[in-house]
């Protein structure tokens, strides 16, 4: 329990030592230089989910976390993500996202593609109407619940399922409820918008990596069958256990992945500054 309490409070500390910067009126958490990457969060989370990646890569790389604005769709959701790094002075950037970041990420691959020379698609799923269609009616109802319904909804789906398939992990539990507690019925029906977008998947020349859990309980069998069907040319990685989070109740294992695959695709990093 010590343990899992000085995770927390590691967590609380990042959050009161690193401010997001506002930038084309998205909040982005900004540390490091070098070459940039940029991390995409989920649906029911901010920039701050990947706070334990950007304290590990910001020595050699300017690492990118931003929150998720309102948008009416997908191609919206991009535009204003491309808007905040471009005020931010970001060209290329390396694009690492989870969940519906990693469906952003595919969509950023085919928009973009001269800007992106690696991506990551992470605990996600390809282009398809299987989502659409086997949560629609959810979906709908959703609109016309209460706020507090909605989040409630939310909430016993973590207990139940999220947070057992990632380890009983404390710190992701405590980071998914604070952070759904946060969210509003509109920026969940607008994130709900962008994961169901449809467009055609790229066919990337960059390297790529997939990275899935064995058991990840948000993500349809048919859909992990479909991503490297749809990716044939990727690397993949796969977690047993993990759950749909790795990346946060499995930092140093999703960190050394990480690495690994920067460091094998050739993508330069700032080299470390000498005391």
């Amino acid at each position: 329990m010590a343990r899992a309490d000085a995770r927390i409070e590691a967590y609380r500390r990042f959050l009161e030592a690193h401010s997001p910067r506002r930038a084309a009126g998205v909040e982005v958490f900004d540390l490091g230089q070098g070459p940039a990457l940029v991390f995409l969060h989920g649906m029911a989370g901010d920039g701050s989910a990947w706070w334990q990646q950007l304290l590990y890569f910001q020595d050699r790389y300017r690492v990118l976390a931003p929150s998720y604005p309102d948008a009416k769709d997908l191609a919206g959701l991009a535009e204003r993500v491309l808007a905040a790094l471009d005020a931010l002075g970001v060209g290329e950037f390396v694009v690492v996202g989870s969940s519906l970041g990693g469906y952003l990420a595919q969509y950023l691959v085919k928009a973009v593609p001269h800007r992106v020379p690696a991506a990551v698609f992470a605990n996600t799923f390809p282009p398809n109407n299987e989502i659409a269609r086997k949560n629609g009616l959810l979906a709908r109802a959703a609109r016309l619940l209460p706020e507090s319904l909605v989040r409630a909804a939310f909430l016993r789906q973590i207990e139940r399922s999220i947070v057992p398939a990632g380890d009983h992990d404390p710190l992701l539990r405590h980071y998914l409820v604070e952070n759904v507690r946060k969210l509003s019925k509109g920026n969940l029906l607008a994130r709900w918008r962008a994961l169901i977008t449809p467009f055609e998947p790229p066919r990337p020349e960059i390297p790529h990596l997939l990275v899935e859990a064995s058991n990840d309980p948000l993500i349809p069998e048919s859909l992990r069958i479909l991503l490297p069907a749809t990716y044939p040319r990727a690397r993949r990685f796969v977690f047993e256990g993990g759950g749909h989070f790795p990346y946060l109740n499995r930092p140093q294992a999703y960190n050394a992945m990480l690495k690994d695959f920067l460091v094998s695709s050739g993508m330069a990093e700032r080299p470390p500054s000498r005391t």
